[in-house]
């Protein structure tokens, strides 16, 4: 194989494709990247930990074509460091020769047959996004996926098309975010996906303006951004009936300045618990009092104004869990509903919007006094 293209162009592809090598695996063959020089001036990287990869396009003037496995970090540590100057590429599936200006450097190969082929998903094409409003819908859910390994089916985010709608949702039992892009989308499909690999998606995403493809299968899930690919095994379903504990009628509400409560929030989690993060929430007659208190650490206590006209109540939350939500929030002021001290809290923004949607449900704590 022998191929040129500009420094800046490999470490672009590079970068995409590296972040999913492991750093050590017991398969040796994964802690590399396979390069190919391809007719028609095309160079394709590709990585797989073999649940995450990534397989990325660049063009470039090659003049023979090949495939070689190189030691991926080796590669990625030494293109970085290199002037931005036209680099040339030699070698066959025992080594690659790199050459940049006065600089020579030469990678032993891994056998190419080795490396995992990726999965085949031609046809499932489902729907194509856009890609800015694709990002807002996954930051807005990925935080609330759950950490317990025990119940893997909350440890990813649920991707739902259905009848016009697109839209994903996370839980972890006592908190759920929804976001949805409503447009028209034909096909129904489910897919559960891993946090890594919505994660790895974020990373691709600030780089292009055309949509992203997304496409499925029973076990994998395809997105095309750009000119990279990116293949995710799926997680284990099924997935709760997370409709069903969306109340559908709240009698109470308010209407809060987010700044507002964002800012107390931070002030007193200072002296909360650091295991329950508990804050006490009174609504009164258009005041909030928001107090914490842990023993061994102090109390703190603030008031901010609001819109409320209903009967007082006091509730417990996780600070923590409110603080994540209003992050996802960008209306500057977020409208609630429940319908006591002891169910489930709803938060959306207060201004609704025809393409988009989102909602974010957290359960209350018990107060010491209620226990």
């Amino acid at each position: 194989m022998k191929f040129t293209l500009m420094q800046g162009e490999l470490q672009k592809a590079l970068h995409v494709v590296a972040s999913v090598v492991p750093s050590k695996s017991t398969l040796p063959i994964l802690e590399t990247v396979l390069i190919k020089a391809g007719s028609e001036g095309t160079l394709t990287l590709t990585a797989t930990d073999l649940d995450i990869s990534v397989r990325s396009q660049r063009s470039a003037t090659v003049e023979q074509e090949g495939c070689v496995a190189i030691s991926a970090r080796r590669f990625f540590d030494v293109v970085r460091e290199l002037p931005d100057q036209e680099v040339s590429l030699i070698g066959d599936e025992g080594y690659l020769q790199l050459s940049c200006g006065r600089g020579r450097y030469r990678f032993v190969g891994a056998p190419v047959d080795d490396f995992p082929e990726l999965p085949e998903l031609l046809g499932d094409k489902l729907v194509r996004v856009d890609p800015q409003k694709l990002e807002r819908m996954i930051r807005r859910t990925l935080y609330a996926v759950s950490t317990d390994e025990t119940r893997p089916e909350l440890t990813g985010v649920f991707l739902e098309i259905d009848k016009g709608k697109l839209q994903m949702v996370a839980t972890n039992g006592h908190r759920l975010a929804q976001a949805a892009i409503h447009g028209s989308f034909k096909h129904e499909k489910e897919l559960l996906l891993p946090p890594k690999a919505l994660n790895q998606l974020l990373r691709l995403i600030p780089d292009i303006k055309e949509e992203v493809e997304i496409g499925g299968s029973k076990s994998y899930a395809r997105f095309v951004v750009g000119r990279t690919e990116l293949y995710s095994r799926l997680l284990e379903g099924p997935f709760p009936d997370y409709d069903r504990v969306i109340p559908k009628s709240s009698p109470l509400n308010a209407v809060i300045q987010r700044a507002d409560l964002m800012a107390s929030l931070k002030r007193i989690l200072v002296l909360s618990d650091s295991q329950t993060r508990q804050v006490k929430l009174t609504f009164g007659a258009n005041l909030l009092k928001i107090l914490s208190e842990y023993q061994g650490a102090g109390e703190a206590a603030e008031e901010i104004p609001i819109e409320y006209d209903g009967d007082e109540v006091t509730i417990g939350y996780n600070g923590g869990y409110l603080l994540d939500m209003l992050k996802t929030i960008q209306d500057n002021r977020v409208a609630m509903k429940f319908e006591s001290s002891v169910s489930a809290g709803v938060f959306r923004p207060e201004k609704e919007n025809s393409e988009e949607d989102m909602l974010c449900l957290v359960m209350p704590l018990r107060l010491p006094e209620e226990s």
